[in-house]
């Protein structure tokens, strides 16, 4: 599957279309009340939408309103650009329409935090203000013990959710029983109101994800905790379970990033450093499985409603061939079967989503009078880059740096940037753009995308998964039957295999690339434009799945955010049986961008 971090999609990156369509930073000045109680709220405020950093800074304007300047410092402190800031009776309302986003806040009583809500697309994330240097807010969870396992009150890595964490004790070498221990940390969402004795398990993509870090500010999480709790673990080697830590590549060095770039010698010396703390051969999903029973035991959960998105749909199914009398129901959105094999099905799957993409831009009008040759367009860049690589120019922190653009690295960051409903918006303009020389746009946007991956995905688990599970048995005429004529060809097979030849190897079961059959309730959600797992892949899953329903979105990508998956997840998880998917009609994706004429 995808080493793309499937939240990606959800959520969107922050100053995406910024890079994509010229905007200007504008704050109309808006005469409003600056004050609560006397507490002035001008100044700078710090906060966090997952792992990305957002200061607001409040100035007073000579007329008696207010501007705000709103940065982004992990995206080389990019302004965002601002609508409109409104402050009346407590309540913080801004609006940024270049990148489809609003703010709703409630000052603090203390007037030291703003507590409220970041809407932007189809999520709406949790986000607090603090100023800078503040303490956060007292906890109002207690600590507690859940089964056999302590827990103390803990919040996620941006301060918006509060849970209650622990740690379960598993045997790295699970089958000898003997050498290091792995703390696995848990998170635990108790449920709202309460009433259901199972609980929900939302596993990661990857490989490599944090549970943790991807599930608490979904939409389908704050609807089933209210009558389930929710539980997050962390796989082993990945987040806060002994996480296996080796910087393969330089993140600021724009050229690694985009071209996913692994020197031998980097890849030897990093299994050389983790070697001294860890078995690599003891990190893959089968493992991890029996690891999963193991935190379920400990809590004292009889059943669970197990889910997953991307790489966590094999862990999904993996588990459930392995434990299947403890799992209540099972749904995975963007499937990844144990047969499907990364990356070696990358390739098919791009290549329908690309193609299905210029011929929607073919059918609308406006598109198509913007761009009436996109798919010769298009062919003729894979010639050039085929012949001469393209250069471009990127910005990473306060740098400029050149980047060569060669045909596989084109096609292939490709693949993760069309994960976000905004690029496939804009790929018409970024391939008409290309096509005329100017390869910044694309260069700008693979490379954001790329970088948000980076911070999600630990990469050392995610090669030690592929080199487990993926690559080995993986032929020659394997290779030649699902590349051969495609956009992409092998030249991801042929990384991922250079990669295998300098890590060690694990060793997955005799079976595991076996279809799995299970009688339990299914749901299984696949994107149209997915541009990594086809719908293909879920049909021929869902076969071996008696009592599964299958969900195709004929708009959606690859783990595609929306309150409609959300409600159709929410729904199924409360009642174990089919739902009505009707409202996956009105999804739509946002119109192509063109040039302004």
């Amino acid at each position: 599957m995808t080493r793309t971090c499937s939240m990606i999609a959800r959520w969107g990156v922050l100053g995406l279309k910024t890079a994509l369509v010229a905007a200007i930073a504008t704050t109309p000045m808006m005469a409003t009340a600056q004050t609560v109680a006397g507490k002035s709220i001008a100044g700078e405020w710090d906060g966090m939408v997952g792992k990305l950093h957002l200061v607001f800074v409040i100035e007073q304007t000579p007329e008696g309103g207010l501007k705000l300047r709103l940065t982004s410092p992990d995206q080389g402190n990019a302004v965002v650009p601002v609508d409109s800031v409104a402050f009346d009776s407590g309540k913080l309302d801004v609006e940024m329409k270049a990148i489809g986003a609003s703010y709703v806040a409630t000052l603090s009583a203390a007037g030291d935090s703003f507590t409220g809500t970041w809407a932007q697309g189809a999520a709406n994330l949790p986000l607090t203000l603090h100023r800078p240097g503040a303490l956060p807010a007292a906890f109002t969870l207690k600590p507690r013990t859940i089964g056999t396992v302590p827990l103390e009150p803990c919040r996620t890595v941006d301060g918006n959710i509060e849970g209650l964490c622990g740690t379960v004790s598993v045997w790295e070498n699970r089958k000898s029983k003997h050498g290091r221990h792995l703390a696995l940390k848990v998170m635990v969402l108790p449920a709202l109101h309460g009433g259901a004795s199972d609980a929900f398990f939302p596993l990661a993509g990857g490989p490599g994800q944090s549970a943790i870090e991807t599930y608490p500010a979904t939409g389908y999480t704050n609807v089933i905790r209210r009558d389930r709790d929710v539980v997050l673990v962390d796989q082993r080697g990945t987040g806060g379970s002994a996480p296996l830590q080796c910087d393969l590549r330089d993140i600021t060095n724009a050229q690694q990033v985009l071209g996913e770039e692994i020197p031998a010698e980097r890849l030897q010396a990093c299994r050389q450093q983790l070697a001294q703390t860890a078995d690599l051969t003891q990190y893959t999903t089968s493992i991890f499985a029996d690891d999963l029973d193991d935190v379920r035991a400990a809590l004292g959960y009889e059943k669970i409603d197990v889910f997953g998105t991307s790489y966590g749909t094999r862990a999904a199914l993996v588990y459930l061939r392995q434990h299947e009398s403890h799992v209540r129901t099972i749904g995975l959105e963007g499937v990844v079967s144990p047969e499907y094999r990364i990356p070696l099905s990358f390739s098919r799957a791009l290549q329908s989503s690309i193609d299905q993409i210029i011929k929607r831009c073919e059918a609308t009008a406006a598109c198509q009078q913007s761009y009436p040759d996109l798919h010769k367009e298009f062919d003729t860049l894979l010639v050039r880059l085929d012949k001469v690589p393209a250069k471009a120019e990127v910005t990473v922190g306060e740098t400029k740096q050149t980047v060569t653009i060669s045909k596989g690295l084109f096609v292939s960051t490709m693949r993760p940037a069309l994960y976000v409903p905004q690029v496939i918006s804009a790929f018409p303009l970024m391939i008409h753009k290309a096509y005329e020389g100017n390869w910044s746009v694309y260069a700008s946007v693979a490379l954001q995308v790329r970088t948000a991956i980076d911070k999600a995905i630990n990469r050392d688990l995610s090669i030690s998964v592929a080199c487990s599970e993926d690559i080995p048995g993986m032929t020659e005429a394997m290779i030649s039957k699902e590349t051969a004529g495609t956009y992409l060809g092998d030249y991801q097979v042929r990384q991922y295999k250079n990669y295998c030849k300098e890590w060690a190897q694990g060793r997955a079961p005799a079976n595991f690339h076996a279809a799995v059959h299970s009688d339990v309730p299914a749901l299984l959600i696949s994107g149209a434009l997915d541009p990594v797992t086809s719908l293909a892949v879920s049909r021929e899953t869902a076969r071996d799945l008696s009592k599964s329903q299958t969900v195709l979105l004929n708009n959606g990508t690859h783990g595609t955010g929306s309150p409609c998956v959300d409600e159709i997840v929410a729904k199924f998880v409360a009642t174990a049986g089919t739902v009505d998917a009707s409202c996956t009609d009105e999804m739509k994706l946002g119109p192509f961008l063109t040039e302004a004429k």
